[in-house]
């Protein structure tokens, strides 16, 4: 089996409110000269798989994303897999 570095990140949709990056927009707003706007926060999840190659490791790693990690309706996110350096 090898070995895979995967990261997922997730955010929320353009169409849901996000009450976090409205209160960070907001506090920097507030607190500096900074021409800022549209935060949006999300989420970084980094792990190790064991799989026999790629394709089958972007399978899991899709299922785990469906199953157990992401609200579609509300979330979307993307996958980076790396092969482990030994």
């Amino acid at each position: 089996m090898k070995k895979f570095n995967i990261t997922i990140e997730i955010m929320p949709v353009e169409s849901v409110l996000d009450p976090q990056g409205e209160a960070v927009e907001l506090i920097v707003k507030n607190n500096t000269d900074y021409k800022t706007e549209n935060f949006r926060i999300g989420k970084r999840i980094n792990f190790t798989i064991s799989s026999t190659d790629k394709k089958e490791c972007k399978k899991a790693v899709k299922k785990l994303c469906e199953s157990f990690l992401v609200n579609e309706i509300i979330e979307k996110y993307s996958v980076t897999i790396q092969n482990e350096k030994n």
